[in-house]
Order: C-alpha cells, then sequence, then structure tokens
C-alpha cells in the first residue's frame, strides 16, 4: 500500500474515532436537558439540571465537574404526558381503564407533627426519588433504566419522566461528624454522612448541631436517607434521630426520599446512631436552610397582631394609627431570611385625627359648663398637623397656630403667677405696717421700770 493511502487511511480512522467520541459526548450531554441555574457555594458551583425523558429509555445523568457527584431533587412519572414516547394519549385510554394494577391504584403517606413529606402520588403520577437514589445519588454519572429498576412497571404505559436533579462539588458539603453549624440566611448548606453513598459509619454517635439567630426555624430536608431497615417486630437497630428541646422531632429507620423536618426553634441536633462500625448502606444527604426571620418587638404604641412564617403583622391600640401609612396594622414580610423594612424604621403609633378631636370637643365642653371660657380655644381637624379650626370654623396656618399657642401659655401660666406673686408682696407690706403700728403703741421696757421706782409723792395728784 501506497504511502499516502496509508495516511489517509489513518485520517479517515482517527475523524471515525471523533466522531464516535462527540456521539458519546452528546448521549451523555442529554438533548432534553436544560441547566436551570448555577449556584456559587463555598466549594464551587452547583448546577441544578432539568430534563423530560420517555419512560421506555434509559436515562444518563452526567455531572461535568469529576469533583461533583448527583443528587436527585424531583423524579415525576407521567403516564398522561406520552407525546414525547411518540404515542398519542388517546391511544392509551382504554388501555388504562382496563388495568387494574400499576400506577392506577397508588397510596399516599402523610407524615404529622414536625414531619413534612413532600412526595405525591396522583391519579397518574409516580414519585420514583427512591429508586433513583439507589441507582444515582453520590455518583458523577449514571444510567437509569426506569421500567427495570422501579418495581411494577412490567405494564406500565410509555410516559414521560421529568427529572431535576443537582450535580454539587464535594468541597461544598460538610461530611464530618460531631459540627456545630450555623446556619445564615441564604442558600443554606450541605451534609452527608460520612462513607456516603457506599457505607455509613456506627459504634459511636455521630451528630451535628444546627444553630441559626433566634425567632428563625431551621429546616432539614433529607433528599435521600437510607440507612438499615427495623427488625421483624418494628424495632429500628439504626436510627436517624432530630431532637429540640429534649422533644423528638424525626426518628425514622429505613428508606425515604424527600422528608422535611422543621424546628420550632433556633436550636436543633441530628444524631445518627448505628451499631456496626460499617454498614453496606447510603446513609443520608440532606440541605439545611433558615425558615423564617430573626424576631423583632413590636414599635412603640403597637402589639404582635400575628406571626407566620413568611410575615409579621403589628396593629396599633385602639385610636392610634402609623402616621406614614394612616393605616392601624402593617405587615412585614420575611424574604430569604430578612425583613423587608427594618422595625427602627417604623415610626409610632400616632393618635388618628378624630380622637384628637372628640378629647378637645370634650375640654370645650367640659370648660362652658364650668364658665371658663378661654379665649382661643379651638380644635384639630384631619387637614393637617397644624391645623386648627375656630369657633367662627376659619382654618387657621401653623403661624396662627402657635401664636394660640402662646397666648394660650400666657392666660393658663404667666398670669397665675404674676397674681400669686403680687399676692405674697401685698402680705408682707400688710404684715409691716401692723407691726410698726403696735411697735409705737407699747412702751419700752425702760421706761416701765423708771415709773415703778418713783415715790408715791413724785407722782402728781390728780
Amino acid at each position: 500500500m501506497a504511502p499516502g493511502a496509508t495516511t489517509l487511511t489513518s485520517l479517515l480512522l482517527a475523524l471515525m474515532m471523533i466522531a464516535r467520541c462527540s456521539a458519546v459526548f452528546v448521549a451523555a450531554q442529554s438533548p432534553f436537558a436544560k441547566v436551570l441555574k448555577s449556584v456559587r457555594l463555598p466549594g464551587g458551583y452547583m448546577e441544578v439540571v432539568q430534563e423530560e425523558r420517555c419512560s421506555h429509555g434509559v436515562v444518563r445523568m452526567t455531572c461535568r465537574s469529576l469533583k461533583a457527584f448527583v443528587f436527585v431533587l424531583e423524579a415525576e412519572y407521567l403516564s398522561n404526558l406520552t407525546r414525547i414516547c411518540g404515542y398519542e394519549a388517546q391511544r392509551l385510554v382504554e388501555r388504562k381503564v382496563t388495568r387494574s394494577g400499576g400506577s392506577m391504584a397508588l397510596r399516599s403517606v402523610e407524615l404529622r407533627g414536625n414531619y413534612i413529606d413532600d412526595s405525591y402520588e396522583e391519579f397518574g403520577v409516580v414519585d420514583f426519588r427512591k429508586s433513583l437514589n439507589r441507582k444515582c445519588s453520590g455518583q458523577k454519572h449514571c444510567r437509569y433504566n426506569f421500567t427495570a429498576e422501579q418495581p411494577g412497571t412490567g405494564y406500565w404505559s410509555p410516559g414521560t419522566l421529568r427529572l431535576k436533579y443537582a450535580c454539587i462539588p464535594e468541597a461544598a458539603v460538610r461530611r464530618y461528624c460531631n459540627e456545630e453549624l450555623k446556619v445564615v440566611p441564604g442558600e443554606g448548606g450541605y451534609v452527608h454522612s460520612p462513607g456516603y453513598p457506599l457505607y455509613y459509619v456506627g459504634e459511636n454517635t455521630c451528630g451535628w448541631t444546627f444553630r441559626s439567630d433566634p425567632g428563625q426555624r431551621i429546616l432539614l430536608t433529607f433528599y435521600d436517607l437510607n440507612i438499615r431497615g427495623p427488625e421483624a417486630d418494628g424495632s429500628c437497630v439504626d436510627v436517624i434521630r432530630v431532637r429540640e428541646k429534649g422533644r423528638t422531632l424525626l426518628e425514622f429507620c429505613g428508606t425515604e426520599a424527600g422528608v422535611k423536618v422543621i424546628s420550632n426553634s433556633n436550636l436543633i441536633t441530628l444524631d445518627l446512631v448505628a451499631s456496626q462500625r460499617l454498614y453496606a448502606a447510603r446513609g443520608f444527604f440532606l440541605h439545611y436552610q433558615v425558615v423564617g426571620c430573626p424576631d423583632i418587638s413590636a414599635p412603640n404604641g403597637s402589639f404582635i397582631l400575628n406571626t407566620t412564617l413568611t410575615s409579621r403583622t403589628f396593629r396599633c391600640e385602639l385610636g392610634t394609627v402609623f402616621p406614614d401609612s394612616r393605616e392601624r396594622i402593617r405587615i412585614l414580610e420575611c424574604r430569604n431570611g430578612k425583613w423587608n423594612e427594618s422595625v427602627i424604621a417604623i415610626p409610632s403609633c400616632r393618635a388618628t385625627s378624630a380622637v384628637i378631636l372628640k378629647t378637645e370637643h370634650d375640654h370645650r365642653r367640659l370648660s362652658s359648663l364650668s364658665g371658663d371660657n378661654v379665649l382661643g380655644t379651638g380644635v384639630r381637624i384631619g387637614r393637617g398637623e397644624d391645623a386648627v379650626a375656630t369657633d367662627s370654623g376659619h382654618i387657621m396656618d401653623s403661624t396662627q397656630s402657635t401664636t394660640m399657642k402662646q397666648s394660650d401659655y400666657v392666660v393658663d401660666v404667666v398670669l397665675p403667677t404674676v397674681l400669686i406673686a403680687l399676692l405674697f408682696v401685698g402680705n408682707a407690706i400688710i404684715v409691716y405696717i401692723i407691726f410698726q403700728y403696735r411697735k409705737r403703741k407699747v412702751p419700752s421696757m425702760q421706761q416701765t421700770e423708771e415709773m415703778a421706782l418713783r415715790n408715791p409723792a413724785d407722782v402728781p395728784q390728780v
């Protein structure tokens, strides 16, 4: 073979290899996949991906970074959406009605108290996060076959698989025991048990403490929870336990996905209690975040009417309003762990114009009944803070109102003070005059003694 032909053959082989690698890459980066957002975390960027595939095909979940792994957010089978598989929904109606098993006979599980299970199974909708977690959670690349991995799907109709998963950097996830984690507003943080997803450790209690600011609550979302299941008598050998102030919020063993636990205070603890040193189960992967906003007190003259996770309502006392809005009720909204306005900036409640009008009217009425008619007395009206109305009904401006207040001050304070001072001075003068008059009438002590020593002969005869 000629050298030119050998070179051409080698070039063709190289092009074929490049084309094959490109096809594999395109298969990994599914054309149905859509990157929803990229979130910056302390250890890098987390990508959230959503895609829709036919249930009778193979799903490929791939992280572009070799230092990231998959965790499942949502996984639903939708039997009513068949167009993506090339079927028309009308062709499958009769088959769905006549079928007695499968997705048409589903049972939902409800948890109470502080448990929140956001999985749902409706007519034609199945949440298959458990089987998807068993195959793909914690992996960097994964191939998932719905009809083979999900139990009881052998006779199910072709439908749509709607997936939503994230690729999170390993450095952004806390994986060590016995830590205290500060929960701040924002995206929160992530924790997985040591050894996830290959095994979890035991023999010693592995615990975490979550703390937020006073007034805030903490939400734990277990995206994947898989530990040793219960025994034949229903007892748990290994257990996941969430506690708050001595009260147990969650105690669980087995497998679950999407369980949420919300605290009533700003401090909770999580413990993984296992009997063996290593157990061949995934353990858990969770997300922690703040729910609600820091505790705040009511502005002056108001009280807290209602409080929820997303809002707090203040109400002024009867007859008062917030001066900037002229409303008696004010609602603060909690957004991303922060109030939409500072409570310091909220003004204190003040009396309404109607209350001032009634109060001053009653004062004038009492004055008229007692015969004390004070000149210049007026009542406030709702036109402005400084507006007053006189008896003749004319509106006076702020300058006239100030003059009226000064005249009232002279009449009510200055004149009584002057009269009292004059009374004191007049009394002092009268006492002085009386003292001088009596001093003239009373003889002195020396004159009285001289008259007593004289002889009777010296006394003139009358």
